[in-house]
């Protein structure tokens, strides 16, 4: 196994004026990494990676590629073989070497002829969603606002609808 910074390819694109670097290259025909990954851009993986990974653009897991984690990304291509529980608030594609075993929320699961899905899936939920576009987490209420508002929201209907004191008297019925 090879580690590399590759310093001469970072020169060549800085003075270039592109701020794209390959920070570590690793070779080698049995690569293992492991621990938290917190990747600003996109990722390709040709090794086996376990632990955790935030990744804010995209992972491609290429065909010789395992990957053992937990993710939360943007976008994912697999090529290769994907364990774990998969966030991606947008496309997840498996290629049709790929296989996949593991729960994966998504907004859009495209599998390809040939691949391979083994799990479960679910879809970005609205907050989710938000919170991908506005990058702020929607604060939930507390139970003691939820009441509140469901108790107002009942309060208006019944103004729309002309009723405000309707009851049950002792036989049953409606009491105005």
């Amino acid at each position: 196994m090879v580690f590399s910074s590759n310093e001469d390819l970072d020169r060549t694109k800085e003075a270039e004026g592109n701020e794209e670097r390959t920070l570590l290259t690793i070779t080698g025909s049995n690569a293992k990494v492991e621990g938290k990954f917190d990747v600003s851009k996109s990722i390709e993986i040709d090794c086996e990676v376990r632990g955790e990974l935030k990744v804010d653009g995209k992972i491609v897991i290429q065909k010789n590629g395992y990957v053992g984690a937990d993710v939360k990304t943007v976008d994912a291509q697999i090529i290769g073989k994907y364990e774990g529980s998969m966030k991606a608030t947008g496309n997840v594609e498996i290629m049709e070497t790929g296989v996949v075993n593991g729960n994966v929320k998504t907004d859009s699961l495209i599998i390809n002829k040939g691949g391979i899905f083994s799990g479960n899936v679910a879809r970005i939920t609205k907050d989710e969603d938000e919170e991908k576009t506005t990058g702020k987490k929607k604060k939930s209420k507390s139970k003691d606002e939820e009441i509140i508002s469901i108790e107002e929201g009942k309060k208006r209907k019944e103004e729309e609808i002309g009723i405000e004191n309707i009851g049950m008297d002792d036989a049953g019925g409606l009491k105005l």
